[in-house]
């Protein structure tokens, strides 16, 4: 609600109706002309000049309507307080209302309203464009762009662009890109109306447009730095990094003190994956910007990226200093004193990470930390803490606890862990994997099955369930037709995924049909050479006479992945060692 239509009902509430109508404001409280930039627009004088019982009722019962959903009422009451009252607020409040509503005449004569009362809202104008275009009112749209260049050009905004705003949400495109190439032809000398009309195009997509029109812009005002970012940001959108980059190098080359261009090039290296180019062109844009926190924490990430630990610690020492982004420096300071294997220092930083995007990721960290210290209940401590003073990470708090306790030996009480994760987030599925998975490893194959069956209930088509059943199933019982039904549909879903042709290979094999195994197998392996899957062909290879194969593929496999017990435990079997 409008601020002052709230003062008018705080002072209405302490009186009596008969007092509330006849009783006068002070002056501040009376509506009072608005201060309007120097246009033709004037905004009217308030009708009013002292408190209404009418206009109190009206807005309290159009306030509260809304806070129920009766949208309608709401609408009327919020027209009926700008009628009465001249609160440009509510006529504002009353459109928006009648466009979720769908409401087309209600919102024409709303923001009509609202324009009326308020003629130099540039939000009023650009969405009046937009009803109007919508409705086929071309004039009445043109008059409205009109009015907006008007105001931006007394206020020193874009004119251009607040008319794209307001053109690229209508539907009626074709009358929009007319209107918007009109009001380029009023001003041939200025690149931003050419700027203006490629960028409507690209807003749309008309990326053939888009491009020709700021090549043209560019050829006429070489020097037009916005028009260089706004083509290569075309060519992007059409799928031609390379092609971009080429455009802002050159024009980086011939503009080298402009910080905008060189940060528009810098953002598309990283954007193609050239950070060390990057890096190279941010250093250009802090030389030019010294004083800009988000350069030099752009260094530092990139920094980071390209292993240069000192550089990136010498970039985020200097935000820390300055006191700036203090949380997200902390963190990536965190992150370098434990690659450095400074780890209470890593503590100490992680710890300075009290919100942001960073704050569940750096306390997550402290507690792994904490765990390969051996500070277990440490850990563990923590991370209940956590689980109180971030509900919305619960579920994955609850994965992290039983992972410690995983990796300390202690399978009940992971199992108790995972059993009072799912008793609060029964229908998690990530749990019920989890717990599912771990199950298994204890040889508790009934909870196995029941979890993952819970989980194909509550998604049919999850991938990861089909495929983790169907293989248990293949592996550990002799129900191959149920674990054939598992697999075979997990494959339907993700045909070239190696864990689930694994799978059915280790199936088929199962099933005495090794020629089929092999196929399936092979397969999967040369899309992950993973050592459970070399176990398995190796296996498959080694029963039907091909054991030199199998031995180059095992070996290949450990000194890919030394510490595989799975692929160890098959090679003791099949061959004692």
């Amino acid at each position: 609600m409008n601020p002052r239509v709230v003062n008018i009902i705080l002072v209405c509430c302490a009186m009596s109706v008969t007092g509330c109508a006849t009783t006068t404001l002070e002056k501040s409280d009376v509506p009072q002309e608005q201060e309007a930039v120097k246009l033709p627009f004037q905004p009217p004088k308030a009708p009013l000049k002292e408190l209404d019982s009418a206009v109190v009722f009206s807005a309290l019962v159009g306030e509260i309507a809304a806070q129920r959903g009766d949208l309608r009422v709401a609408y009327q009451h919020q027209m009926q307080t700008a009628l009465l009252s001249g609160d440009a607020a509510s006529a504002e409040r009353a459109t928006r209302i009648a466009l979720v509503m769908k409401q087309k005449e209600s919102a024409f004569r709303a923001v009509q309203e609202w324009v009326r009362l308020a003629p130099n809202d540039l939000a009023a104008r650009q969405l009046a464009v937009t009803l109007f275009l919508d409705d086929g009112q071309k004039d009445q749209a043109w008059n409205n762009i009109l009015a907006i260049m008007a105001i931006t050009e007394s206020t020193g905004q874009d004119g251009f662009l607040n008319v794209v705003t307001a053109l690229s949400k209508t539907h009626n495109r074709a009358v929009g890109m007319s209107l918007m190439n009109q009001l380029a032809m009023d001003y041939p000398q200025d690149p931003m109306s050419g700027y203006g009309v490629a960028m409507l195009a690209l807003v749309w997509k008309q990326y053939d447009l888009a491009e020709s029109t700021i090549r043209e812009v560019i050829d006429d005002h070489r020097d037009f730095v916005k028009g260089h970012i706004l083509l290569s940001r075309v060519l992007v959108a059409r799928g031609d990094k390379p092609g971009a980059i080429r455009v802002l190098e050159k024009a980086a080359a011939g503009n080298s003190d402009e910080s905008a261009i060189q940060f528009a090039l810098a953002q598309l290296y990283v954007d193609s994956g050239e950070y060390k180019k990057a890096y190279g062109r941010f250093i250009k844009v802090k030389k030019l910007t010294p004083d800009d926190p988000g350069i030099t924490y752009s260094l530092g990430v990139l920094a980071m990226q390209l292993d240069n630990l000192q550089a990136a610690r010498k970039h985020f020492m200097e935000l820390l200093k300055a006191g700036e982004m203090v949380s997200e420096t902390s963190y990536y300071l965190g992150r370098i004193e434990e690659q450095n294997e400074r780890f209470e220092s890593a503590i100490d930083y992680y710890s300075e990470v009290e919100k942001g995007e960073f704050h569940y990721e750096a306390q997550i960290r402290i507690v792994r930390i904490l765990a390969d210290q051996g500070r277990v209940a440490e850990a563990r401590g923590r991370v209940q803490n956590l689980r109180a003073e971030m509900p919305e990470y619960s579920v994955q708090l609850f994965l992290a606890e039983a992972e410690l306790v995983r990796k300390q030996g202690d399978d009940p009480m992971a199992m108790r862990l995972y059993n009072r994760g799912i008793e609060v987030h029964p229908d998690d599925i990530s749990l019920l994997y989890a717990r599912a998975l771990f199950a298994v490893s204890i040889g508790k194959l009934d909870i196995l099955e029941q979890d993952l069956s819970k989980v194909l209930e509550l998604d049919p088509d999850n991938v990861d369930a089909l495929n983790a059943l169907g293989y248990t199933l293949a592996d550990q019982t002799n129900r191959y037709a149920e674990a054939g039904k598992y697999i075979g549909k997990a494959l339907e879903l993700k045909p070239e995924e190696p864990a689930i042709l694994d799978s059915m290979g280790w199936l088929k094999f199962r099933l005495g049909k090794n020629d089929e195994a092999l196929v399936y197998l092979e397969k999967a392996m040369e899309k992950l050479p993973d050592a459970e899957i070399a176990a398995h062909l190796g296996e498959v290879l080694w029963v039907t006479g091909h054991r030199e194969r199998a031995l180059e593929i095992w070996e290949g496999a450990l000194g890919r992945n030394p510490d595989s017990q799975y692929l160890r435990r098959t090679m003791q079997r099949l061959i004692g060692k």
